[in-house]
């Protein structure tokens, strides 16, 4: 302990004992308050930017303006707050959007794989920036933040309610997630009560605001700026807590003011635990008349000498070792109005339902979700018979902790074909919180991928509903098809403690006990009245037209809706001029939509047209960009409201992103089919324009780093490009967007897209466009890798029709029939193909890039020729330099491998381990989107070398280090290498080793510590 002046500063074993043995005998919540050295770059790793880093980036701002530049220096040796006086100048010369696009880059220095490009991504917009947090891998955590948030995340402590900090990155949420935890973020940059707002998990509050979605607060005048609610809040919140403030610079600011309100008030009992990083801590006199007050009331004590990465770990370590004693009492729950509820696990990377305004009838069918113990449950009916809202309703059940489940998830299908593998590996990411993501899993088989999400899926008591499978139904057989159907099937005779809802308009059914069906018919006469008396009031409406509408749609729920929206809050319309208006229309009850458009003011048409081009839910800046050039914001608002009030727009809300809106699919349809191709190509280019703005602004970092929700763009903007006829733009983004999206794991997303271009155009057109062959050959490869190859046979057939004289264009067929073949194990048939192609180039001369000789050493290394093969992939690289193990100006783990290989398959043991070794190492450190299949396929092949060398042991560590590093997302490569390893002993016991003891002794062979000697290897 160091007394200096009137104050003792206790060092950091004193706050670890209070923060273990002592909280363990109290009732009081912990509630951290932590500053930017938490995150920032610690022991030669990177974080985010420092005060001296954020300083050279507002400095590289004037980096051209010498004048400016010395005026800002200037400023800032002035002042005794460099960071302030730093922003004080940006704003007055740039403004606070210049401000907040520092501090994008600042925390981009934290991401890992979108550091390099930061300043690009600095300037996409909050809708783009916000799916990077959920992709928890790509940040790097500081030992403090990663153990702060291991801390929130363990049940029963008296930590994770509440986090409070002035730091505008998200790593505190994401060190949570990682840990297994649930966190929730509140972002205020203005004044507001934070306490109304309630989730499951730990709420971190950022009181500067944060990186995106809000403006960042710096100077002075913003930081000290009157914020009554949320100063109410906090001094509510923390007047019989535990706070402890770490890592924090105590500027004055909104939490330092509510702090010194909340200490000098005698009648509240907290207790401020205060860390200083230094040993001997000078206060200046605002820190010190703030805490004095409670300084002489013993509730405020000072710490010095407290590294925050050093003392998270520490006691986190104390918490792990030591359990919570069982006599203490449970801590303190935070006030509120409403008990906590069960949210969806993350909230971005999730498709949204729709919200449900007016919920009639279905009593039945909810009573069967409840009731029933099935598995999974298949809702089937006609378009607009509620089956979403059905699913909806019963997730918002979920949500109010009125079933046995606590978490849900919505994947939207969108009544489409290849989606549903996409969908689920999406959410395989999310509810495994990314330990398993889409780009380790994207070459996994359609089996490998249901028993991963079964396996994550297992305890998690999620109700997960894909919604609009029509594609996939089997409409003779009544049953799913393909990935869906195994998921059905398998997920059913489970014993997980989730759920699957699917929604199809066609019926599926399945004789399995634990899978149920519930048809969706129309509303009864009952339900219609009910409905009608909700939209209009109680008894309002003439019961024997009600009767007639409810005859006329035969109980349709979608046009009876519609009918009671229009007559509730259009004026002047009755239901009486509803029915006389479609009775005169030819298609009975769809009538109803153009009697409603001709209604429509021609404000309200402009959104509608936009919005019936968007590939998806989009939210309302977008919508407003769309139509901008047709109509002013304040009419654009008016109308997108009257749309909604009308039940013609659909609101997708969400806890802390602005609102979506989308078209039920009738009405986008109803649009869609009122104007021919030639009207909606104007709006359609309208779309495309914001498209390729948001592809511009995050063009640069286009990798298997982006979240599928980035790349989809692409996507849909080459779906737009097909609708509108706009071939060559189609293939050029399909052919820009290929390597990041089958590098993310997304292959069913640029089939998806592909397939459209190629099955509703002429190929004979499409062949004499740039980057066809391109885009048709990877589309092909697409195909072999999601086992499609029927569809593969029928491509290469109507590709070889485009080739009506064998011109370089043949070669290229060669090639992509070759490399077809040698996937589908045929190799004597891959050989003939690509040598057709070798020959003819050989023997023409033609100067053109397509080749075959790649896959032609694939197929005849496979095919039994491996000395043939090792002629090809040592023809520009030396054999002598590959087998030197202390080489290493060969950088390709590719050549090394498949050299190896072929020595391996030639018996050449010794030889093939060093090209193998070499290839291993490389791989060590590839960040490539097939890193994990790679590592195993080398420790696959050195094992087999082991063994054919007699070394039973080495072969066995080898084969369990592969086994471990697929078994999640390759679980049938998994089983093969567990039948070698237990053919290996032949029927002997297993040698007795722990996973993290084989992967050590494994990596330190690789790394050269060892030589061949299993027993070396020890």
């Amino acid at each position: 302990m160091i007394e200096i002046a009137d104050h003792y500063f206790f060092d950091s074993s004193a706050l670890l004992d209070r923060l273990s043995n002592g909280v363990r005998v109290s009732t009081k919540e912990v509630v951290f308050v932590v500053g930017a050295p938490l995150t920032a770059p610690y022991g030669g790793n990177p974080g985010v930017d420092d005060v001296n880093a954020v300083i050279q980036l507002i400095r590289d701002e004037f980096s051209a303006e010498s004048e400016n530049l010395r005026r800002l220096d200037a400023d800032i040796h002035a002042s005794d707050n460099r960071y302030q006086a730093a922003f004080r100048f940006l704003q007055g010369r740039r403004g606070q959007d210049t401000a907040n696009e520092v501090i994008r880059k600042a925390v981009l220095n934290a991401h890992n794989g979108l550091r390099s490009e930061r300043n690009d991504v600095a300037r996409w917009p909050d809708a783009q920036l916000a799916p990077l947090e959920e992709s928890i891998g790509e940040w790097d955590l500081s030992p403090g933040v990663a153990a702060l948030g291991e801390l929130l995340a363990i049940k029963d402590t008296p930590f994770g309610k509440l986090a409070i900090t002035s730091n505008f990155d998200p790593l505190v949420e994401i060190a949570t997630r990682a840990a297994g935890g649930k966190s929730w973020r509140t972002s205020l940059h203005v004044d507001g009560d934070f306490s109304l707002s309630q989730a499951p998990g730990c709420q971190v509050l950022h009181i500067h605001g944060h990186w995106q979605g809000t403006d960042t607060l710096h100077t002075g005048n913003q930081l000290l700026q009157t914020r009554p609610f949320l100063k109410n809040a906090l001094l509510r919140y923390m007047q019989d807590k535990l706070v402890v403030v770490i890592a924090y610079g105590g500027w004055q600011d909104i939490f330092t003011g509510a702090l010194q309100s909340l200490v000098s008030d005698p009648s509240t009992y907290p207790e401020v635990l205060w860390a200083f990083y230094e040993q001997a801590p000078e206060l200046n006199s605002y820190l010190r008349s703030v805490l004095t007050p409670g300084l002489d009331r013993n509730r405020v004590t000072l710490y010095g000498g407290v590294d925050c990465h050093a003392f998270f770990p520490e006691l986190l370590n104390r918490w792990k070792t030591s359990p919570t004693a069982p006599e203490r009492l449970p801590f303190s729950a935070r006030p509120s109005a409403a008990p906590e509820t069960p949210i969806r696990l993350r909230s971005s990377e999730s498709d949204r339902p729709p919200n449900i305004e007016v919920w009639v009838g279905r009593e039945a069918e909810v009573r069967a979700l409840e009731a029933s113990s099935a598995k999974v449950v298949i809702v089937s009916g006609i378009g607009g018979q509620g089956k979403s809202t059905l699913a909806a309703h019963y997730l918002r059940l979920v949500s109010e902790g009125g079933t046995q489940y606590t978490h849900w998830d919505w994947r939207d299908c969108k009544e489409e074909g290849d989606r549903i593998r996409t969908q689920l590996l999406a959410a395989i990411e999310r509810i495994s919180l990314n330990s398993l993501s889409a780009e380790t899993l994207g070459a996994a088989s359609d089996a490998d991928i249901v028993e991963a999400f079964i396996s994550v899926a297992e305890d998690t008591a999620c109700v997960f509903v894909f919604d609009n499978v029509d594609s996939y139904v089997d409409l003779v057989n009544e049953v799913f098809i393909g990935i869906l159907d195994k998921l059905v099937r398998k997920f059913s005779r489970s014993a997980t403690k989730s759920r699957i809802i699917i929604t199809c308009r066609p019926r599926a059914a399945y004789d399995i006990v634990s899978i149920i069906t519930i048809p969706l018919t129309g509303l009864t006469l009952k339900e219609t009245v009910e409905l009608f008396d909700q939209r209009t009031g109680r008894g309002k409406t003439n019961s024997a037209q009600i009767e007639t509408a409810h005859s006329m749609t035969e109980g349709h729920a979608f046009w009876l809706d519609m009918m009671a929206v229009q007559v509730g809050r259009a004026p002047g319309v009755t239901l009486k001029s509803i029915l006389e208006d479609t009775r005169r229309g030819r298609e009975g009850p769809t009538n109803l939509l153009a009697s409603i458009w001709k209604t429509l003011p021609e404000r309200e048409k402009v959104v509608l047209r936009a919005m019936a081009e968007t590939m998806r839910p989009e939210d309302e800046d977008l919508i407003a960009d769309v139509v901008s050039g047709k109509l002013n914001f304040k009419n654009f608002k008016k109308a997108l409201k009257s749309l909604v009030n009308l039940n013609l727009v659909l609101v997708k809300p969400e806890r802390n992103s602005p609102d979506l809106f989308d078209l039920h699919p009738l009405v986008r349809q109803f649009v869609r089919l009122t104007f021919d191709r030639r009207d909606r190509l104007g709006f359609i280019k309208i779309v495309l324009v914001q498209y390729g703005n948001i592809i511009k602004g995050i063009g640069s970092a286009l990798g298997v780093h982006l979240p599928l929700s980035l790349l989809e763009r692409w996507s849909q903007k080459a779906e737009l490009e097909i609708e509108a006829g706009m071939l060559v733009d189609a293939l050029e983004t399909l052919a820009s967007a290929y390597d990041a999206l089958i590098g993310g794991g997304h292959t069913e997303e640029f089939v998806r897209v592909a397939r459209k271009l190629f099955q509703t155009n002429n190929w004979a057109d499409l062949r004499e466009l740039p980057k066809f062959d391109g885009v048709c050959a990877a589309m092909i490869s697409g195909l072999s890798d999601l086992e499609e190859f029927s569809d593969v046979d029928d491509m290469l057939q109507k590709y070889e029709q485009t080739i009506s004289i064998k011109t370089a264009r043949y070669i290229k067929f060669c090639d992509i029939k070759s490399h077809y073949l040698w996937q589908r194990k045929k190799f004597d048939e891959a050989i003939e193909w690509a040598t057709k192609g070798d020959d003819l180039k050989k023997s023409s001369h033609v100067d053109t890039l397509y080749d075959c000789e790649h896959n032609l050493a694939l197929a005849r290394r496979d095919g039994g020729d491996p000395g043939k093969a090792l002629e090809y992939f040592t023809r520009n690289s030396s054999l002598e330099v590959m087998l030197d193990p202390d080489d290493t100006s060969i950088e390709s783990a590719s050549l090394l491998g498949n050299t190896g290989r072929c020595l391996q398959l030639m018996g050449r043991l010794d030889e093939a381990l060093t090209c193998l070794k070499k290839s291993a190492r490389i791989l060590e450190t590839d960040g490539s989107a097939h890193r994990l299949g790679n590592q195993a396929f080398a420790r696959q092949w050195i094992g087999e070398v082991f063994r054919t060398k007699g070394d039973r042991d080495t072969a066995f560590l080898f084969f369990c280090d592969a086994e471990q590093l697929v078994i999640k997302a390759f679980p049938g490569r998994a089983r093969e290498l567990r039948s070698a390893i237990e053919i290996l002993f032949q029927g002997e016991p297993l040698p007795s080793i722990s996973p993290a003891d084989t992967q050590r002794r494994v990596s330190r062979w690789i790394q050269g510590r060892n030589n061949w000697n299993g027993h070396a290897i020890a």
